[in-house]
């Protein structure tokens, strides 16, 4: 392992991990439009037959899309005896966008900890040279940091090895003008994204629509899958391992396409 990045999860997020289960406890989830003292912009709340749900942080889970509602409420119906938080990343990543707006701290370490992924972005890493693998990630990853520093802005390149060099000062801003931008939700869907691909060029691509899912996944597991294919895999891990990533990602942009389809303030 190159790195080891510890993070504070303010809340329960999709972790690649086996979940621990609960016992269903309702029959029906259901959507309601309701006032909103707290937020009159988001007047969907997700109801567990008729109760409300509460956030981590004991707010109300209200959201500013019917269209999103209704997901978190279909993830609250696909469960069955037991409940899997791993299987609801939509519920997850709204639960933690509503208490960002309640402390504002969250927000700043959820800032400074995707910030943080880029000097060690998975994109920027590199083996040696004359390694065979340093030649696939030329190949594949070089196209993508070019496209990255192109439409950002910025001027980051590729590490070896530990040689890890902190982010100059113009691209240091320039990311954090970048993300400081983002409205609560799409940092939040943005740092799902990071948080799964261990890298923020990767999810600022998917973003903006210049990178697909499946093959944004593939580009984050090329040292990963060059070691499989060399050593063979652990039965089951890396498969669940690959198809929960892509879950988690694929639902952090189908998260920020449901929340972009409004076109009331949030």
């Amino acid at each position: 392992m190159r790195r080891l990045i510890i993070r504070f999860r303010f809340s329960e997020q999709v972790q690649v991990q086996q979940p621990k289960q609960l016992k269903r406890f309702y029959k029906e989830a259901t959507v309601e439009m309701a006032t909103n003292p707290t937020n009159p912009y988001h007047q969907w709340l997700v109801k567990l037959d008729g109760k409300t749900v509460k956030t981590p942080s004991k707010n109300t889970l209200a959201v500013p899309s019917p269209q999103l509602a209704s997901f978190i409420a279909h993830e609250f119906n696909m469960q069955t005896d037991n409940i899997r938080p791993t299987t609801m990343p939509l519920l997850n990543l709204a639960k933690n966008a509503i208490d960002i707006e309640a402390d504002d701290r969250i927000r700043q370490f959820m800032e400074q900890s995707i910030i943080s992924y880029l000097e060690r972005d998975t994109v920027l890493f590199r083996e040696n040279p004359d390694t065979k693998l340093y030649k696939i990630q030329q190949e594949k990853l070089d196209p993508q940091l070019k496209i990255f520093n192109e439409k950002f802005g910025l001027h980051l390149k590729t590490n070896f090895g530990l040689n890890i060099e902190p982010l100059k000062q113009q691209d240091q801003i320039r990311i954090e003008t970048i993300v400081s931008e983002l409205n609560n939700w799409q940092l939040v869907s943005l740092d799902a994204k990071v948080e799964n691909l261990k890298s923020c060029i990767l999810a600022l691509l998917i973003w903006n629509n210049h990178l697909e899912v499946e093959e944004a996944v593939k580009l984050s597991r090329l040292e990963e899958d060059f070691q499989t294919a060399l050593f063979g895999k652990v039965e089951g891990h890396h498969d669940y391992d690959e198809n929960t990533i892509m879950m988690n990602v694929s639902a952090s942009k189908l998260f920020a396409q449901l929340i972009q389809t409004q076109s009331i303030a949030y």
